[in-house]
């Protein structure tokens, strides 16, 4: 099966990812990972275009975890499923900060993110909190319009909170 796993920063995609990976043994595509490991320029899009669809045609199954829209219609043609995680604003905030805290102490709490990416408290990041607050609205303008042309074998599974979280978990579980 193939899964897509998006989502605003901080609602969980990384901790779903690697227990649903974990579960299933399929190879996991962390895009934050690829993505911080560059110098974030035009060539390093086309890269991060290339790296995933390396993954997507070397992998049966796969999870590829993050949005980067860019990138988002290659992925979209070939998911079975997409998994959207949603939380609010202020929740994604508390917990992109506490997460960043984290890190700070111990890089090993980030698995999913790349071991030279180093996160600092400057105007980078809060501009990063700026844009955790904005995304209800790219998604809206950007992401959902992709959705609703998404014709995956199993739609789009919707999580808010744990709960919904551990059922879509058991869900794609049973799919496999």
């Amino acid at each position: 099966m193939k899964i897509m796993v998006i989502g605003n920063a901080g609602t969980g995609k990384s901790t779903f990812t690697r227990m649903l990976a974990k579960e299933t043994g399929y190879p996991v595509l962390a895009l934050d990972q690829v993505w911080h490991a560059m110098d974030y320029s035009a060539a390093a899009k086309v890269q991060l275009a290339q790296v995933q669809s390396d993954f997507m045609a070397t992998n049966g199954d796969w999870i590829i975890d993050g949005n980067y829209s860019g990138t988002m219609p290659v992925r979209l043609a070939q998911a079975d499923v997409v998994v959207l995680l949603k939380c609010p604003r202020v929740v994604s905030i508390a917990r992109v900060i506490r997460r960043s805290l984290r890190f700070r102490r111990d890089p090993a709490t980030r698995p999913d993110m790349n071991p030279e990416f180093k996160e600092h408290f400057d105007r980078d990041y809060l501009d990063f909190m700026f844009f955790i607050w904005g995304y209800p609205r790219r998604f809206k303008q950007h992401t959902a319009p992709l959705l609703q042309e998404f014709h995956g074998r199993y739609g789009i599974m919707t999580a808010r909170n744990q709960r919904q979280k551990a059922a879509r978990m058991r869900q794609l579980i049973a799919l496999d």
